[in-house]
């Protein structure tokens, strides 16, 4: 196995419930595709500060994997990068676009992703493998 890149970002949940409350779901449709959160917000339903909660770790996600591609990442849209629940219950990213082609452009072949939450805050860490 060669790496390619690592990456980490920690997001404040409450700076993604400033923008919920300021853009909805335009920020939402901006940036997120449904693969992001349906599932996953179906299951939080009722839960105070959950939606927030949820899509700041999926940001962070996506912050990170920026990051561990360690290239110029001004023309890749957050819609292009999409973290999805797998089959076996673990988180994994799924490329669109741009994303995808950046990622192959770098010599990626495999994203290992992992997202955790502690009271205000969302980390995510993505390790691109070659």
């Amino acid at each position: 196995m060669s790496v390619v890149g690592i990456g980490t970002d920690m997001v404040s949940i409450g700076r993604i419930s400033e923008l919920l409350d300021r853009h909805g779901e335009r920020f939402v449709g901006r940036c997120f595709r449904s693969g992001d959160f349906i599932a996953g917000m179906m299951n939080r339903k009722g839960t105070a500060g959950s939606e927030a909660s949820f899509l700041a770790g999926r940001w962070a996600a996506k912050e990170a994997f920026l990051k561990a591609l360690g290239v110029d990442v001004r023309g890749i849209p957050y819609r292009d990068m999409e973290v999805k629940k797998n089959s076996h219950g673990p988180v994994e990213m799924v490329l669109h676009g741009s994303a995808r082609k950046a990622l192959a452009e770098a010599g990626g072949n495999k994203i290992h992703l992992t997202i955790s939450h502690e009271r205000g805050f969302a980390v995510a860490s993505v390790l691109i493998e070659g």
